[in-house]
């Protein structure tokens, strides 16, 4: 009984979570249109020496796109295919399925974070003509990386927990 409702618990998240990262990939869709196609460019970005920088904006944009939209695409392709996923515990004929939508819980959290990180980088780039080079590109992967890194380590223990 207290296995079905675990069960139960975990499926509704799933669910839940599941329509939220379809949700943020039009919104990264979107945003990845308004920015780079739609709205106006602002003036390119000058380096120190008052030179434009290295990549046009419209790149720096198509590049953030294409790298959020491959990581989330990868994700997605896990999930479909759980064989594919490498569990942290044995599998097995009575921990099968609360494994499953365990690790289908982290994945989904992991698509989120990324088209969340996607879309506030493309925005920054265009609202405050930050270039790759700049400290706040690299501190904003960097949180990604550690957000990346809380998701996984909560489904390990998680996954271990529940054996």
């Amino acid at each position: 009984m207290k296995r079905e409702i675990r069960l139960n618990v975990l499926r509704n998240w799933r669910f839940v979570l599941e329509w939220a990262t379809f949700v943020s990939i039009i919104c990264m869709i979107v945003t990845f249109a308004l920015t780079a196609s739609i709205l106006p460019m602002p003036a390119p970005p000058l380096d120190a020496n008052g030179l434009v920088a290295k990549y046009g904006m419209r790149t720096v944009l198509f590049i953030l796109f294409a790298l959020g939209g491959g990581i989330c695409g990868l994700l997605f392709l896990l999930s479909r295919f759980p064989r594919l996923y490498r569990y942290p515990v044995k599998i097995n004929a009575g921990n099968v399925e609360l494994q499953y939508h365990i690790a289908k819980i982290a994945l989904c959290a992991g698509q989120l974070i990324t088209v969340v990180v996607t879309c506030v980088l493309m925005m920054r780039v265009y609202n405050q003509n930050i270039t790759t080079d700049s400290a706040d590109f690299r501190d904003m992967l960097l949180q990604s990386g550690i957000a990346g890194c809380l998701v996984y380590l909560v489904y390990f223990f998680t996954a271990r927990h529940y054996r």
